[in-house]
């Protein structure tokens, strides 16, 4: 069973327009849609946004439909200068930019990052390489605010050298490392988490989420 998490509906839609035999179910006030990609078998649900959702409905999924692997994908905000529109940024590990590292390291889970699977990242490089698809992988950060102004960004910038901004991968991850499954996070670049990120963000939502959801699918066919 492999579990596709995203925040929103939008970032999986496309993944859902690819199952045969969708079953909805409902838990948490949530759906779940059961069925199979590609022939593997497939749970999808939208968290809606910010940790505390995120990290609820992942462990939900974990408890309930017992994933071999969990594959997240979205949108985010771009953090790094060389990460333009558009950019396909893979999770290579992921943290909180609005949580003290020093306590990531002294309390439970005792962990500061929380890093995507190497055979999931193998799988996902090997594809964008083949395919000649530019994309970006290192640090991403996950914090409770949208991201809209330089100060915002530059003050995230001054504590990490994270690729992109968004507000549940850490905890997904988090989620995913405690109970040992291995995780890929998957963000496409929305906007530039600056003082024109909600216009960028309008225009560019359906065609950032779709690009992670592309990749997500390409890694399905290859299991």
């Amino acid at each position: 069973m492999i579990a596709i998490l995203s925040a929103m509906d939008v970032e999986i839609d496309l993944l859902k327009s690819e199952m045969q035999n969708p079953k909805v179910e409902e838990h948490l006030k949530n759906n779940f849609t059961k069925g199979k990609i590609f022939g593997q078998e497939v749970v999808l649900a939208a968290s809606s946004i910010g940790k505390v959702n995120a990290a609820i409905t992942a462990q939900f999924v974990i408890d309930h439909y017992q994933p071999d692997i969990i594959l997240h994908t979205g949108i985010a905000g771009a953090l790094a200068p060389y990460v333009e529109e558009l950019t396909l940024c893979l999770g290579e590990r992921v943290t909180y930019h609005d949580f003290s590292p020093i306590i990531m390291d002294n309390f439970m889970p005792f962990q500061r990052y929380f890093y995507s699977d190497a055979k999931l990242m193998q799988l996902a490089e090997d594809y964008l390489k083949e395919s000649e698809i530019p994309y970006e992988k290192g640090l991403i950060a996950t914090g409770d605010s949208f991201i809209e102004t330089s100060g915002q960004k530059y003050a995230i910038r001054q504590k990490m050298p994270a690729l992109c901004v968004d507000m549940e991968s850490a905890a997904i991850a988090c989620a995913a490392f405690v109970n040992r499954v291995p995780i890929l996070v998957v963000r496409t670049i929305s906007d530039l988490a600056d003082e024109d990120s909600h216009s960028s963000y309008e225009k560019n939502e359906q065609a950032a989420a779709d690009i992670s959801a592309n990749l997500v699918l390409e890694i399905i066919k290859r299991m």
